[in-house]
């Protein structure tokens, strides 16, 4: 929305509309407050000013640092099963945890509808939300607090804010509260499904957002249209210093009551609601691109609201850094000092084909310690534990995969245990609930398995004796195509999306692999070409390539592309044939297969009734070269991690590295620079989403670190 001049309180609540009344309660709220407490008026147009000047910066603002946010849920019942009605469960409430950090963090999958004239504004603070794991006092909780009232319905605002809040809030500058309840009386009769304070305003002991009970979370009894735990998003929104798009009163005014203080939002007449049809223009001149109703702040509904703007991110940045600040340095709210969690057992699983594997474990830091080094027991049925000693560097929510010792098994069912401990050489770290995972599993003899290297050229019969294609729907499918890699040989694999014949779901065919033995293979290479084309725009097909380690009984994507993504050719409106410059060639490391005996692969097409895809020379072998040689592993922080824009890289006083490179993928370089400070930026706005890695070269050391892309 333009930039306007301020006027303070002669016109502040002269304002106030039709525009205000719908489903959040929050401006109505600081009316009423306002209204009855004049001497509030002084804290909003100090609110307002700040947003202003807030907007008056006009800067990209990005947030380099992941910032935690600890979350109280005081779960307000009058005596109902947890579980039923006003009680939710706990896993509703997980639920809206997952979609706070999921539009947040830009990871919202509905992102990709926002039409083009809006996706260049299209950004995301990183803050990431956790469940509070100790009360003010600093005893473990939760962070779900179920408190019995006598009420079955909370009719006013008035009553939960002067009754409710001050009973129940955890202190502010240490925690975004959260209020669940049942709704009645005038809440109802105006369609409030919930309210939040703005930051800076009015009385700390009712600082927080308060919701129904069925708009929160993702799973449970919910309000149909708001089923993906936007509402709450919204309401942080506001909690962090947001105004809805249309300002105070809307009516495409450019003056105080029409303006929310963001540069980038356009002119607003009023809330939408529903899922309007773009372009839903209520401004016309001043706004011809329309309304921006796919926007958190606006009231549509969950399936239609996918976006903050950089000028929104902007704002919520400076709300953290002013009257939030304090939540910047709690961190320590949501996590343990010392807290090596074993995430999961990835091999093996329910059954398996081989009675020799090697498991497979996920180890994630989960505190804010960084995790050095930690002891990993593991034991097959009754068999002696065994133990393996790793040494690594995981700083706070990074993860690895662990691949243990081969283990020996007989036919039938059988178990296993792994327990993490002795986590930087500390016997037990603070937090014992997560260090322990079982698996039962069934093993068998999957018989013999083919020897590395694994070529395919697609030469000869279609498909070959140790290739099975996977043609559920009996429609176009994968066939032998006459067209090779480069123009260096006669044939490849192709489908012929071009001629698939159109369907309500998107279909899928797939070529797989017989099993091949990598239990001497230390560093596993897949490489293939593929070349494809467009229709165009809207018609547009994908690629799928997973691995397993069980005989096609579990499957594990390790590379995607689609659309422009995949395509090695501009958009053509007819059959896509290659010409030998239109290829490319894929490289993906799999160093979870390793030293496994019994490994498959998947190539997979979705189609998406665009046009011919082609695949050819695939290769599966041992590459030394993936080696990376680490001395001493230096600490290295990458923020944020996930990235959009910028990413910072932290490095300690007197690393060794001189040098930096940016690999995509496919083994491409899309970045190199020298290397001196201790740290420095890099712009990431023009990479493609996807997994990307940073390499570190010095004289003496070289060390690689991932870096997720998403937009």
């Amino acid at each position: 929305m333009k930039r306007i001049p301020l006027l303070f309180a002669l016109v502040a609540f002269t304002l106030f509309t039709k525009a205000q009344h719908g489903w959040c309660g929050t401006m109505e709220r600081v009316q009423k407050q306002i209204a009855q407490n004049p001497a509030l008026q002084a804290d909003y147009d100090n609110f307002l000013n700040f947003l202003q000047q807030s907007n008056l910066q006009n800067n990209r603002a990005t947030n380099e640092d992941v910032i935690y946010i600890p979350v109280v849920f005081h779960i307000i019942h009058n005596g109902d099963a947890e579980g039923t009605g006003e009680n939710i469960s706990d896993a509703q409430i997980l639920s809206q945890i997952d979609a706070l950090n999921r539009d947040y963090n830009g990871l919202d999958p509905d992102v990709v509808n926002v039409p083009s004239a809006f996706a260049g504004l299209v950004s995301t603070p990183h803050f990431h939300f956790c469940l509070a794991k100790f009360d003010p006092n600093g005893n473990p909780t939760t962070g779900i607090i179920r408190e019995q009232f006598q009420f079955a319905t909370w009719n006013t605002d008035s009553l939960i804010d002067n009754y409710l809040k001050p009973a129940t809030i955890w202190d502010r500058n240490r925690y975004l509260n959260i209020w669940s309840c049942r709704f009645g009386g005038t809440l109802t009769s105006e369609g409030v499904l919930a309210y939040s304070t703005f930051p800076g305003f009015g009385s700390a002991d009712e600082d927080g957002i308060v919701s129904r009970y069925n708009c929160i979370g993702t799973t449970g009894a919910i309000l149909q249209g708001y089923e993906s735990g936007k509402t709450i998003t919204h309401e942080a929104g506001h909690w962090f210093g947001l105004l809805h798009p249309w300002g105070t009163s809307g009516g495409c005014s450019t003056g105080f009551g029409g303006s929310d203080f963001v540069g980038d939002t356009p002119l607003q007449d009023q809330a939408n609601f529903g899922c309007p049809a773009f372009p839903h223009v209520s401004c016309n001149a001043s706004a011809p691109n329309g309304d921006m109703f796919m926007n958190y702040m606006d009231y549509t509904d969950d399936a239609c609201r996918n976006m903050f703007t950089v000028g929104q991110v902007t704002n919520m940045l400076n709300t953290i850094n002013g009257s939030r600040a304090s939540l910047k340095n709690v961190a320590t709210q949501c996590f343990y000092s010392l807290d090596a969690a074993l995430v999961t057992i990835k091999m093996p699983v329910d059954t398996i084909c081989s009675l020799n594997f090697k498991p497979v474990i996920t180890l994630k830091n989960e505190g804010l310690t960084p995790l050095t080094s930690a002891k990993i027991y593991y034991q097959t049925d009754f068999d002696p534990i065994q133990i393996y000693n790793w040494t690594g560097n995981l700083n706070l929510q990074e993860e690895i995969e662990i691949t243990l010792p081969q283990i020996t098994t007989i036919d039938g069912d059988h178990s296993l245990s792994v327990t993490v401990g002795n986590a930087n050489g500390i016997a037990a770290d603070d937090n014992t609930l997560n260090d322990d995972a079982t698996v039962n599993f069934y093993a068998y003899d999957g018989g013999s398995s083919a020897s590395l290297p694994l070529t395919e050229g697609f030469e000869g019969n279609f498909p070959q004796v140790n290739w099975t294609l996977v043609n559920t729907n009996s429609d176009a499918t994968w066939d032998q195509s006459f067209f090779g890699a480069y123009g260096l040989s006669n044939t490849s694999a192709a489908i012929d999306n071009f001629s698939y014949l159109t369907n309500p779901n998107k279909r899928k065919d797939a070529l797989i692999t017989d099993v091949y033995d990598l239990s001497a293979t230390t560093y596993p290479e897949l490489k293939f070409d593929v070349a494809y084309a467009r229709r165009d725009a809207t018609r547009y097909d994908s690629l799928n390539v997973y691995y397993s380690l069980d005989c096609g009984s579990n499957w594990t994507r390790i590379w995607n592309q689609q659309g422009t993504d995949l395509a090695t050719a501009a958009d053509v409106a007819s059959k896509f044939v290659p010409a030998a410059s239109e290829w490319k060639t894929v490289s993906v490391p799999m160093p979870v297969a390793a030293g496994q005996a019994k490994v498959s692969l998947k190539f997979e097409n979705v189609t998406g009734w665009g046009n011919v895809l082609y695949l050819d020379n695939i290769n599966l072998q041992n590459n030394a070269g993936l080696a990376v040689t680490e001395l001493s592993k230096v600490s290295v922080q990458l923020m944020p991690n996930p990235a959009k824009d910028k990413v910072a890289i932290q490095l300690p006083a007197g690393h060794p590295f001189n040098k930096i490179a940016v690999y995509n993928n496919l083994g491409e370089l899309v970045l190199k620079s020298n290397l001196s400070a201790n740290r420095i930026t890099l712009d990431v706005s023009n990479f493609s989403a996807g997994l990307y890695f940073i390499h570190l070269q010095g004289n003496t050391n070289q060390q690689t670190e991932r870096l997720l892309i998403v937009k």
